[in-house]
C-alpha cells in the first residue's frame, strides 16, 4: 500500500512539474536561477528566475507557460523587472514574466491609457480573480530592455501564490540540453590567498577551518552559468551542501550567505565565488557539519562535486595541509 502511495505522489508531482512549458521558441538559457546579481536600484541581490535568449531582438514573442488568470502588470521602465506580467495557475502557482518591451494585444489598450493618464510613474495593476484568463503558449508580451535587462531578453519566474517563495524553473520544465554543456572550477580560495585549481594538487590553510570559496561556473548555449548544487566532501564525508531550489523573498538580498565577495556580475565580467563554511544564514545550504567536526584535520582529501540544471554531475578533488 505504501509504495502506491508513493507512486501515486510521484505521479502528481510529475504532473505539476512538467504542465508548465518554456515562455519561448527554442529555448536556450542565458542565466540560471540563483545567481548573483551586483548591480540595479535593490543592491546586491539573487537572480529569482531563469533568462532565456531571444538572439538579442526585441520584439520576440513570450508565452504564456500554463493557462491561468491575470493577477496583475506593472508598468515600469527602470524597475529591476520592467514591464511585467504576473499570472496565476490552477496548480497553485503563479508566473512572472518580465523586461518586456510591450504587453501582448489583450493589455496593451489598457497599458496604454495607464501610462497617458499617469505618464513615466511605476504603476501596478491587480486585476480581479479569474477574469482575464491567457491559455497556455498565448502571448503575454514581447521581449525588451525594460527594468535591469542590458539586453533584449525573456525572465522567467515560477512563484508560490502568496508570492513569499521563487522557485528554480529547472526544476518545472522540460529544457533541452546544449551541446557544449560543461563544469568548471577555475579557482580555489583560501582565507585571501587564491589559486588557480589543479586537480589533486595540495593547497595551505591555517586556523580551525578552512575560509574555502571557488570560482566555478557551468556552461551551455555558449554561456557562461551559475551553479544549481554544491557539496564539499571531507574524506568521502559530504559536510557542506549549498542548492538553489528555492530561494525566499525574505532572502533577496542575503547574497553573502553563500556567495564570496570576490563574485562580480556586470555587463562584461562575470565571476561567480562560491563559499564553502557556513559565516552567514541562508537556507540555501542544506548540510552544514561543521560544528560537528570541531577542528578540521591538519591533512586531509577533500572533494567538490557541483552540479548543473541539466543534472551533469563533476567531481574535483584536491588535498588541504594545515600550515
Amino acid at each position: 500500500m505504501k509504495r502506491w502511495l508513493l507512486l501515486i505522489s510521484l505521479m502528481v508531482f510529475s504532473a505539476v512539474v512538467f504542465s508548465f512549458s518554456a515562455p519561448v521558441d527554442s529555448p536556450r538559457v542565458s542565466a540560471t536561477f540563483g545567481e548573483y546579481r551586483g548591480s540595479g536600484n535593490r543592491g546586491p541581490h539573487f537572480h529569482m528566475g531563469i533568462d532565456f535568449s531571444t538572439g538579442l531582438k526585441e520584439g520576440v514573442p513570450i508565452y504564456a507557460s500554463e493557462r491561468g488568470w491575470l493577477v496583475r502588470i506593472e508598468i515600469d521602465e527602470d524597475d529591476i523587472y520592467g514591464y511585467t506580467v504576473v499570472l496565476e495557475h490552477e496548480n497553485g502557482y503563479r508566473t512572472l514574466y518580465a523586461h518586456l518591451s510591450r504587453f501582448s494585444k489583450k493589455l496593451e489598450t489598457v497599458a496604454s491609457s495607464l501610462k497617458q493618464e499617469f505618464g513615466n510613474v511605476r504603476i501596478v495593476v491587480n486585476f480581479p480573480e479569474k477574469e482575464i484568463w491567457f491559455e497556455k503558449g498565448e502571448v503575454v508580451g514581447y521581449s525588451g530592455t525594460t527594468g535591469e535587462a542590458p539586453i533584449p531578453h525573456a525572465h522567467f519566474e515560477i512563484r508560490d501564490r502568496n508570492e513569499e517563495v521563487s522557485y528554480d524553473p529547472s526544476t518545472f520544465l522540460n529544457l533541452p540540453k546544449p551541446v557544449d554543456e560543461d563544469i568548471v572550477l577555475e579557482k580555489i580560495k583560501i582565507g585571501d590567498s587564491v589559486y588557480d585549481f589543479v586537480e589533486g594538487r595540495t593547497y595551505p590553510f591555517s586556523g580551525n577551518f578552512p575560509d574555502l570559496a571557488i570560482k566555478a561556473y557551468s556552461k551551455g548555449f555558449n554561456n557562461t552559468l551559475g551553479l544549481k548544487k554544491i557539496s564539499l566532501l571531507l574524506e568521502g564525508e559530504e559536510i557542506y551542501q549549498i542548492s538553489f531550489d528555492q530561494i525566499p523573498w525574505s532572502e533577496f538580498t542575503n547574497v553573502w550567505g553563500v556567495y564570496d565577495r570576490k563574485s562580480v556580475s556586470a555587463a562584461y565580467r562575470f565571476e561567480l565565488w562560491y563559499k564553502l563554511f557556513p559565516e552567514t544564514f541562508s537556507s540555501m545550504i542544506k548540510v552544514n557539519k561543521f560544528p560537528e567536526l570541531g577542528k578540521a584535520p591538519d591533512f586531509a582529501k577533500y572533494t567538490v562535486v557541483i552540479e548543473d540544471i541539466w543534472g551533469m554531475k563533476k567531481e574535483f578533488s584536491f588535498y588541504l595541509q594545515r600550515r
